[in-house]
Parts: C-alpha cells; sequence; structure tokens
C-alpha cells in the first residue's frame, strides 16, 4: 500500500512499513521498520531530529559527508543537488533492461532535479508483501556530457543503535561463507571488481541488531538484482546511525552519459523481519519463489540428474558414455548431463572454448546415439557448455582474436588457459547464441549447464563491464524464448555468480564445486540466509571427495544433498550394487520429500560454523509435512543421544506422526520440549526425519 499525505510518503504492507518526506525540496528519511497504523503519514512526527534527518537518497558535495549513493562529475563541477519536483502512483513498475521481480505492482516514482546540472532523478519504490523493492533511473537533461562516477540503486537509513553485519564471503570451493560481526563507526565494504559476482563476496548483506537471533529480534536484508560489479557500503556515524547504500560498481574512471542519455540501476530487494534471521530469509524465499523465478519451473521439482565429469572428465567417447547412461538406468535418475569434452578437439582444458560444435573424433555419429540411449533408458539428456568463455588454441580465435577482451597494444593476461568473450559487443552474443541454438535446434536436449570459470582482465573501459553483463542477460533471454522449456543450471567455477539475476533466468545454480558434505552442509546454510533451496544445485560425489580427500558416509552424503536440487556425480557404471540400492533409495526418498524441500519453509535450528552441527526443518506450507535434517561433525563418547533439538514452524495444536518410528507428538510438544535424536556412531553421521499431521476422521 502506498500513502501519500501532502509531501509525506508511507509505504506499507503487512511485514514492513517504509516512510520519508519532503523538507524545504530535500527529500529526507523518516521510517523503516514494523509496520505503523495506516493513517499515520506525517513522516515529520515519526522522527525526532527534523531538519538534522538524513537525505533519502545521499549526495556528495553538498555537507553530507558519510558515503554517497550518488557521485557525478562534469568540467566544472563535482556535487549534485537534488531537490524534489513531483511524484506519480505508476500502475506497474518500468521496464529497465535487465532482470527484475515480475508481476504488475503499483510503483511509486519520486522525481528530484538538479537544476544547475540539468538532470532528473527518479526513485522507484515498489511495495512487494515479503519486501521493499528499490531502483533509480538518471536522465541527462542537461546541455553538456556528465561522469557517472556511482549510482546506487538505494540508500538506507537506521537510527542510533548496536548493529552487526551479516555478509556471505569465501573463495573457490568456500563459496558464501557466514560472516557476522559489529559494525561500528567507520565504512565496511564488500565490493566485487571482478566482472562477476564472485567467490569473494555475494551481493547480499544483512544488517542486524545486537540481539538479534535466528527467530529473534529485527533483521534487514539486501539484495541487488544483478550480475556484475556491485558495492555494498555501510558506516556508522559518531552517534551510533547507520547508513546502507547499495548498488551497481561503476569502476575507475567512471561511465559518461550524453545529452539525452538515461541510466537506470539494477533493481535491489529490502526485507524486514521482527521475527529475526529465519524470519529475513523466509520472506527472500517466498518472494523469489512468487516473483523472481522462471515461472516455467518456480513450482516444478527438479530432475534428479546425474554429471558425467567426475566419472568422465575429458575421456568422452561413445561406449563410455553407453556405460555411463547404462549403469544410470533404472536407478531412479531422471537426467543425464553429458559435462565438459564432447566439443572442438577438447581433451583437456587448453583448447576449444568457442567451438561449439560436436568433436566427431570422440562420437563419430554425433549426440544423437547418446541421447537415443538416454531415452531408451528412461531418461533425458542435459549438455554442459561455457558460452562466455574463448581459448587462445581454437578455430574461433584463430578467425576473430580481437572477440577476447582486451586493450589494445597489450598481451591479454590467460587465466585457466583461457579468456572471456566480448559479451558487449552485439555481434559476439549473435554468434554464441547461433552455435548453441543450432545444437538445441538438431538434437533433443532437454538441460543446459551454464558454467563461466574465469574473471575479467584487460577490460578496456568501466563501460564494458555493464554491457557485458547486458550481453549475458540478452543470450539467456534469447535461449529461453526460444527454448521456453529449456532448464538452464547456472554455474561459475562452482558458485561464483550465485546472484538473484541469474536466477531469474536459471532457476537452480550449481552451488559450489566442494562436494564434500559437511563443507557442503556450511555453503548451504548460509545460501540459504537469501536464496531458496530449490535455487541450490546440491550433488552426491566419490569418496574420497575430490576437494577435501574426506570420506563420510553415503547416506550423509545424500541426506545433506537432497535439501536442494538433487543430483550424482558417481562413477556409476562401476558402482557395486550395495552402492546402487542405496541411490535407489535416495532417489525414491527424495520424490517423495521434494515438493516440501523446494517449495516449503525453511528453519535453521543449528549453525555449523558455530554448534559443530547443522539443523534444520521445513515445513509445507499447510503445515501438514515437516522434514528434518540432522548432521553432526564430530561423534562423542558420552551420548547415546544427540542433545534435545527444538522444532520449529510447526501446528502447535495439531498431532505429528514421526514416520520411521510412529510415534506421536503435539506440534507444541515438538517446538517446546523437542526430541532426541539416535545417529550412527562415527564422525559426519546425519539423519532425516519426517513428520505428518495426523489426520483425524469424523
Amino acid at each position: 500500500m502506498i500513502i501519500v499525505k501532502e509531501n509525506a510518503f508511507l509505504i506499507e504492507e503487512e511485514a514492513y512499513a517504509y516512510a520519508f518526506y519532503v523538507d524545504e525540496g530535500i527529500l529526507r528519511h523518516a521510517y523503516y521498520g514494523a509496520p505503523v497504523e495506516k493513517y499515520v503519514c506525517d513522516c515529520s512526527k515519526i522522527n525526532e531530529n527534523g531538519h538534522d534527518e538524513p537525505r533519502e537518497y545521499s549526495e556528495f558535495g553538498r555537507g553530507d559527508y558519510k558515503i554517497p549513493a550518488i557521485v557525478v562529475r562534469t568540467q566544472d563541477c563535482l556535487s549534485t543537488d537534488f531537490r524534489f519536483e513531483s511524484y506519480e502512483i505508476l500502475e506497474s513498475k518500468p521496464s529497465i533492461g535487465m532482470p527484475a521481480l515480475r508481476g504488475k505492482k503499483k510503483t511509486l516514482a519520486v522525481i528530484l532535479r538538479d537544476g544547475r546540472l540539468g538532470l532528473k532523478l527518479t526513485l522507484f519504490y515498489t511495495p512487494y508483501e515479503e519486501g521493499l523493492v528499490r531502483s533509480a533511473l538518471l536522465e541527462n537533461e542537461g546541455k553538456e556530457r556528465i561522469i557517472l562516477d556511482k549510482i546506487s540503486s538505494a540508500c538506507f537509513e537506521f537510527p542510533r543503535g548496536a548493529y552487526e553485519s551479516i555478509t556471505l564471503c569465501g573463495r573457490a570451493n568456500e563459496e558464501r561463507q557466514y560472516c557476522r560481526e559489529r559494525v561500528g563507526m567507520g565504512i565496511k565494504k564488500i565490493v566485487s571488481t571482478a566482472g562477476i559476482t564472485s567467490h569473494t563476496y555475494n551481493n547480499f548483506l544483512a544488517l542486524v541488531e545486537e540481539e538479534t537471533q535466528e527467530e529473534e529480534g529485527a533483521a534487514y536484508g539486501f539484495n541487488l538484482v544483478y550480475s556484475g560489479n556491485f558495492n555494498i557500503e555501510c558506516e556508522g556515524d559518531a552517534y551510533s546511525r547507520m547508513r546502507v547504500v547499495v548498488g551497481e560498481n561503476i569502476l575507475y574512471g567512471g561511465i559518461e552519459l550524453e545529452v539525452g542519455e538515461k541510466y537506470y540501476t539494477p533493481e535491489v530487494v529490502s526485507v524486514y523481519s521482527a521475527s529475526g534471521i529465519g524470519g529475513m530469509s523466509r520472506n527472500f524465499h517466498r518472494l523469489y519463489r512468487k516473483h523472481l523465478l522462471n515461472p516455467v519451473f518456480a513450482d516444478k521439482i527438479r530432475p534428479i540428474v546425474i554429471n558425467s565429469w567426475e566419472s568422465i572428465v575429458f575421456d568422452v567417447g561413445e561406449k563410455r558414455l553407453f556405460e555411463f547412461i547404462d549403469g544410470a538406468q533404472g536407478l531412479g535418475i531422471d537426467m543425464v548431463v553429458l559435462d565438459d569434452g564432447w566439443f572442438g578437439k577438447r581433451n583437456d582444458d587448453d583448447c576449444s572454448l568457442g567451438d561449439w560444435y560436436v568433436d566427431t573424433n570422440k562420437l563419430p555419429n554425433g549426440l544423437e546415439p547418446i541421447i537415443r540411449r538416454c531415452h531408451e533408458n528412461g531418461m533425458k539428456f542435459g549438455l554442459w557448455f561455457e558460452p562466455e568463455a574463448i581459448s587462445p588454441d581454437s578455430d574461433l580465435y584463430r578467425a576473430h582474436p580481437e572477440w577476447a577482451i582486451h586493450t589494445n597494444g597489450r598481451v591479454g593476461v590467460q587465466k585457466r588457459r583461457q579468456f572471456v568473450l566480448d559479451f558487449s559487443r552485439k555481434e559476439i552474443v549473435d554468434y554464441v547464441f547461433e552455435s548453441v541454438k543450432k545444437l538445441l535446434d538438431n538434437y533433443e536436449i532437454d538441460y543446459i549447464k551454464w558454467d563461466m570459470n574465469r574473471y575479467f582482465t584487460d577490460v578496456p573501459n568501466a563501460k564494458t563491464y555493464r554491457n557485458y553483463v547486458f550481453g549475458v542477460y540478452d543470450l539467456y533471454e534469447r535461449l529461453t524464448k526460444a527454448f521456453p522449456n529449456l532448464l538452464i543450471e547456472g554455474c561459475a567455477g562452482g558458485g561464483g555468480r550465485f546472484d538473484a539475476g541469474i536466477l531469474y533466468y536459471s532457476p537452480m545454480i550449481w552451488t559450489s564445486d566442494n562436494t564434500d558434505a559437511w563443507c557442503r552442509a556450511k555453503i548451504q546454510y548460509s545460501t540459504s540466509l537469501c536464496y531458496p533451496m530449490q535455487t541450490m544445485s546440491n550433488h552426491v560425489s566419490d569418496i574420497p571427495n575430490r576437494q577435501t580427500g574426506r570420506s563420510i558416509s553415503f547416506e550423509t552424503r545424500g541426506n545433506v544433498a537432497k535439501f536442494g536440487a538433487f543430483g550424482y556425480e558417481l562413477h556409476i557404471a562401476n558402482a557395486n550394487e550395495e552402492d546402487r540400492a542405496i541411490v535407489k533409495e535416495q532417489t525414491s526418498e527424495y520424490k517423495k520429500i521434494a515438493n516440501v524441500i523446494l517449495t516449503g519453509d525453511l528453519y535453521r535450528l543449528k549453525n555449523p560454523y558455530t554448534d559443530g552441527v547443522f539443523a534444520q526443518m521445513v515445513v509445507s506450507e499447510d503445515k501438514n509435512q515437516a522434514i528434518l535434517l540432522y548432521v553432526r561433525e564430530h561423534s562423542t563418547v558420552h551420548l547415546k543421544k544427540e542433545n534435545r533439538l527444538c522444532l520449529r514452524g510447526l501446528d502447535e495444536n495439531a498431532t505429528y506422526i514421526m514416520e520411521e518410528t510412529g510415534e506421536r507428538f503435539t506440534g507444541k510438544q515438538l517446538m517446546c520440549a523437542g526430541i532426541e535424536l539416535i545417529l550412527p556412531r562415527g564422525d559426519y553421521a546425519s539423519k532425516v526425519v519426517l513428520f505428518r499431521k495426523e489426520v483425524r476422521s469424523h
């Protein structure tokens, strides 16, 4: 609901309220938090500081010395002075030319103007039930070109308090690690300059109060719907007030905006919860399931896939693939995915990226016999691509060396023995689209794994970064329109581009190349702070694990992987009968619970980073079913049973049956008194427990 009274603005939904007002032409922030009474819209009375209140959208150079939301340069000016001009309530959000939350939603557009520079700035506010979506538009209506050094999607202000930040930091094979720390006076930044979101930081930030816990206290979450360089900053001042600025990261030199040009920012999603970090996460999950993910796949159970990489690597051939496919037959697996090694002259990772045609030395009859064998065994077929890359040793590079991102007069930096294709150029995106489309037209391919394995170097200017991201979105847009039932799994050297922009097109993303079950438990825990479980692609791999060398039981590897989009990376052709029986049992179990896992509400019970235990449960929307996962890092010698665990999210007045034992508990018993679990002995033991609400006959 959007309420305007004189020059005061109140946005209110059941979960939150947001207010700001005009003070002598300056837009000032007033309030963000729990809902206030709907008739209250005199924002100047909500706060006590009056003229001392910070600006709703901070600027550089006019007396506000904290981090700005916008920085603009001209030949003789390094400041802006945006003043309120008007507002409009739009029937739907404007089209911004990049992924954005879906749905026709009323949007408040507040128009500001810098008269000296001739700049028009429009701030957009779109309320959804679970969160507020914001973006900005800058239009150069002046008489000269400007340089845009910074333009944020939104600025948020918070009153005095003791705040902590939660961020998702890491590296390759340890993506999105949970990091909570005090934010005091000074500036904290998380940024990407890699060209993609990166393994190092995710474009998510939570700001919480010091006393906020999983299900208690205030929590604010911010997530940028963008897949390139980003900038999230928070600054505490000497009065313990906090400012958060979120947006695209425009790199050195800025972006020129000519007279008449427009510049839209990506959307930023902000979520408030009075029910702790868990409430914040569930708001993000519901919002993204309903309004971000491709509706074709949003509520559809993902196929159980088996990927060829760990068992075949580059040794692709009809015989090996037939054995692999036949090995997967009858185990409940839905899809065989042929990973790297099928194209060009690809015998190792030194060559052929960009040459998207079948290697007929390896597969003399093309992909048709492979796909036919999958279908004969009751499975579909998927294929791996790395469409944004080019190898120096490739036919494409020999024909078009200038297609790699490069700086004139300088030898390019090779990483992973490859370059990045310049997707800021339409003719390059056209070439890749036609190459991929030709394969999709000629073969029955139901699934693509879209990989992206290196960061950018030798970028000629700041605008290339942005235009590259738009080129990626353009390719996604064309593919999903031409092949609307094609399921695309995102990937970037593991989880290096796990963001809402990619999720708009790819309803699932490879969570990490690290498939060790305990490492994955931690990555999945922290990823779920913002992103729904159905977006996490999780596979069971062989032991010893390729990344850690650790051996964890088949049961635990399966239990952890089930809490997301489930699959395998096994040497299935060589599997013994015992392992095959376990796979068959796991796929059968997953299909029974997949709908709840993928669409239910998540409650995190134990933090593997601090507790040595990973425990979480998913409760169906109607609260009729609940699934508990418990994973213990290290065994104990004294306890036969695990410590009592209190559950969450159940109907306290209902009776629940534990399917394994038939025991009956009230929801209140399970949530207040809890249960004790008996686990196998040994490290990394686990258990999945199913509860269903008892249906009483009349």
